[in-house]
């Protein structure tokens, strides 16, 4: 039982080692990326894919689209 009494001890010390964290999100940044090697075309092409599979993706990538344009 030597073995089994070590097992315990560890996972008693990993226990008491533990400690909780909790914060407040105040602000939130990111960034998108849409098919940065693509061309216009190949996007929208996706986007109609997703959306005649009825994935409501397809969508959302054929609005942002345009924005690879600029």
């Amino acid at each position: 039982m030597e073995n089994g009494k070590r097992t315990g001890e560890y996972i008693d010390t990993m226990v008491r080692s533990i400690v909780g964290l909790q914060t407040d999100m105040t602000r939130l940044a990111g960034e998108s990326k849409l098919s940065q090697n693509k061309g216009v075309r190949d996007i929208q092409d996706a986007g109609k894919a997703l959306k005649a599979r009825d994935n409501r993706m397809g969508d959302a990538t054929l609005e942002r689209a345009p924005e690879k344009q600029r």
